[in-house]
């Protein structure tokens, strides 16, 4: 084999990387995917999820690991693979690109991995690659707590380069071969990894909100949510979400997860097919880490037919996020919808 014909075979192998890691992770999620998924690879695997994620060149991006749910995790290995992908025009990697250093688009800040108990002692190392970054996180939980609530299971700060543009994508994938997770009994536990995207907005953009939905059977509880993708700072504010009463079995339940910042309450679920939520964080914390920062969980009618659905939108007269000074944060809000199925 020539040299260019094994540099074209090379090529074509690490382009169909990402992609193969991400169909064995059940799926690549991205804004408005329009569910918040389930366990997924089977009743026994837990589905550990990268989240989307936003950022501004020059700008800081959390990315968030995820499960949905609670499974108590003594410690762990987890590794993240950080790939950029070739523009939307191009087949592929060039022989140029292929063979070129790649510059280092992340630099990572600090990652943390919670635990109920808030005794996980963590260490993390962003590593650079011919064609990729990876990250690696270790940890260890002495009263194996973390993961025993659902939500954000670990967030990693980075540092985005200026010299990456709006528009560029990376994907952000779980490698499965060195990740590895046991539980308070040292036994391992079986993971379906699912990927995410990271997308480079203009640094004068709004921010994303978005109204994520799901797809349930009659009679269930659909798990709903207000997602953001990038950090801000959030002082308080008021959502508004709606849907069709007459897919509702039930008034819904609201939670905000104190992982995503100091925050107080209210909830107002008085009219049907309408939610209310007002919000305040003196110190601003709130969204410092973003993810489902409003849980919403949505009793489904038993009466409900296969095939009914609802939109689910976020009112922009009655949604609003707010800085410390008390001023209205630009946001772009994206609707979601509830299927039953």
């Amino acid at each position: 084999m020539t040299r260019k014909l094994f540099l074209l075979f090379l090529l074509a192998l690490l382009a169909g990387t990402p992609q193969s890691f991400a169909r064995g992770g059940g799926g690549d999620d991205g804004p408005g995917d329009g569910g918040n998924g389930g366990n997924g690879g089977g009743d026994k695997s837990l589905t550990l999820r990268v989240n989307p994620a936003i950022g501004a060149p020059g700008g800081v991006v959390a990315v968030v690991l995820r499960t949905y749910a609670p499974r108590p995790i003594r410690q762990g290995h987890v590794t993240i693979r950080t790939v950029r992908r070739p523009p939307s025009k191009a087949l592929g990697l060039t022989l140029e690109a292929l063979t070129s250093p790649v510059r280092p688009f992340l630099n990572l800040i600090s990652a943390v991995v919670y635990s109920v108990q808030g005794d996980s002692a963590t260490q993390a190392l962003l590593t650079g690659l011919a064609d990729s970054q990876t990250t690696q996180v270790n940890f260890q939980s002495p009263s194996g707590s973390v993961n025993a609530a659902d939500g954000p299971l670990a967030v990693f700060f980075f540092r985005l380069d200026p010299s990456v543009r709006p528009g560029d994508t990376f994907d952000l994938t779980i490698d499965p071969i060195p990740t590895s997770l046991t539980d308070p009994a040292g036994q391992p536990i079986t993971i379906a990894p699912r990927a995410g995207v990271l997308t480079v907005r203009a640094a004068s953009a709004a921010y994303k909100v978005e109204a994520d939905g799901d797809k349930v059977q009659p009679g269930e509880v659909a798990e709903l949510g207000v997602n953001t993708f990038e950090p801000f700072a959030v002082a308080g504010g008021r959502v508004t979400v709606t849907w069709d009463p007459r897919l509702a079995g039930g008034p819904p339940a609201v939670r905000l997860d104190p992982r995503y910042g100091r925050v107080t309450y209210t909830a107002d679920t008085s009219r049907p097919g309408r939610l209310v939520v007002d919000f305040k964080s003196p110190d601003a914390s709130f969204n410092s880490v973003p993810g489902t920062i409003v849980g919403i969980s949505l009793p489904i009618a038993a009466g409900a037919s296969i095939g009914d659905s609802s939109p689910f939108k976020l009112d922009p007269a009655g949604t609003w996020f707010l800085n410390r000074k008390g001023k209205k944060i630009k946001v772009a809000l994206q609707n979601g919808s509830i299927a039953v199925q």
